[in-house]
């Protein structure tokens, strides 16, 4: 079986859709030795910004010196870019040897119930821990894929476990309220574990998990404090104080809500050296100052300006909103949106509708997604908008109609966001 025979059988593991539970993984785990045991975690949980906490904490150990594990999901172009070590991604070689070593402990799991099989994820989280096993991490990032409690990631003990900031997401299978959802994302702290969170509503909550595990929690935004400084296309410069003293950090990623996940990953990795990892100031500057995660608030052409950023939810589309207007004030805006059909589409729409002089709504190559129409219909309430089948096709107009001072915003879903890099011909 070759490369893309491979990922087309791992993609139809879809149709067994999610399973929020700890039976299936740690079975198909216990089948592949278990290669789990041992690995030391960072573990990141959160609705926005555990994917740039994880960039950044990766980022770091590798400069202090450290062989350093990174899974996150999903991934923007190719699949290989959920498993990295020391951010180069998994070969394809290594995915097909993986995926057919797994076959065994799959039959196995199916032999009585096909219902057992496992789901996309679980094989992904498996497959990563297997290649970190292999390689032989000193350290691996691990991002939560849903929630966290009963995520197939919380089959490992975190040395420390991040909870970013809470809002509404997944409410289908996580509950309908912040507390609620807060409850579950706060399952990733165990007993072993120190925690980092930051100052918010669903505090409380995650404040009551430590307590009952007598788990030690930082807080940013209390505990460590961080202020923004100047800020430019290259990036912002972010000071950090804590116990640890104080640091200045310049981060190439853009946007105002890069403030708190700085501070939460330099927490986190303040919290690491507890563990008996080394990891000296000049690590931190080094790793946070490297540190790179596409799809971001990314600017990949200029005249017109093209930004590209995977916000999938209202909260991150307004943080978004306002990193727009705090770095282009008064520009014109072209917004090329694709979201997917379980998220806020009419929150989305009035925290980016009021940006655009023009909407073009699509529809990533999704069965998940909203169909371009009820997109535009959303975003009328706002802006002029039109409907264009697809990703490549709303870019290529919103090009068409844009002079070179203007901005063309890509957004809406990760999966707009790497059709659209893969379009333009940027590869992470």
């Amino acid at each position: 079986m070759d490369y893309d025979a491979t990922l087309e059988h791992l993609y139809r593991l879809e149709r067994f859709g999610i399973k929020l539970g700890l039976d299936n993984i740690r079975r198909l785990l216990s089948l592949l030795g278990d290669p789990h045991r041992g690995l030391k975690v960072l573990h990141v949980t959160g609705t926005n910004g555990k994917g740039s906490v994880c960039a950044y904490a990766a980022s770091v150990l590798e400069k202090a010196g450290y062989r350093v594990g990174l899974y996150t999901s999903p991934h923007l172009v190719r699949f290989n870019e959920r498993i990295q070590v020391n951010r180069t991604p998994i070969t394809d070689d290594d995915v097909l040897r993986l995926w057919s070593g797994m076959q065994p402990a799959i039959r196995a799991m199916t032999a009585a119930r096909a219902i057992d099989h496992p789901t996309f994820f679980e094989v992904t989280t498996a497959m990563a821990f297997e290649y970190f096993h292999e390689r032989q991490v000193d350290i691996a990032v691990i991002e939560v894929g849903m929630g966290g409690r009963m995520d197939a990631t919380n089959v490992v003990d975190g040395l420390v476990s991040v909870v970013t900031r809470v809002d509404l997401e997944h409410t289908e299978h996580l509950g309908k309220t912040v507390s609620r959802i807060a409850r579950e994302k706060a399952g990733i702290i165990k007993p072993t574990s120190r925690a980092v969170t930051v100052a918010q509503s669903a505090l409380p909550v995650i404040e009551a998990r430590c307590r009952e595990l007598h788990a030690p929690l930082t807080v940013v935004n209390r505990d460590v404090r961080a202020e923004r400084g100047g800020s430019d296309w290259r990036g912002q410069d972010i000071r950090i104080r804590g116990s640890f003293g104080e640091i200045d950090v310049r981060t190439p990623l853009l946007g105002t809500f890069q403030v708190e996940n700085v501070a939460l990953a330099v927490a986190a990795l303040v919290d690491l050296r507890g563990a008996g990892f080394s990891i000296p100031l000049e690590a931190i500057r080094r790793g946070i100052a490297t540190a790179r995660w596409p799809g971001r608030l990314d600017l990949i052409g200029e005249k017109p300006s093209i930004l590209v950023d995977g916000a999938h939810n209202r909260p991150a589309a307004e943080a978004l909103a306002g990193a727009i207007t705090d770095l282009l004030p008064g520009r014109k805006v072209l917004l090329v949106v694709g979201i997917l059909n379980d998220k806020d589409l009419a929150g989305m729409a009035a925290a980016l509708g009021p940006l655009a002089s023009r909407v073009y709504a699509c529809r990533p190559k999704t069965h998940r997604a909203f169909d371009g129409e009820e997109v535009a219909r959303a975003f009328r309430l706002h802006a002029e908008s039109v409907s264009i089948p697809s990703v490549r096709d709303a870019i290529d107009a919103s090009i068409r109609g844009a002079g070179s001072d203007d901005i063309i915003l890509i957004t809406g879903s990760i999966y707009t966001a790497g059709e659209a890099l893969d379009h333009l011909g940027v590869h992470p």
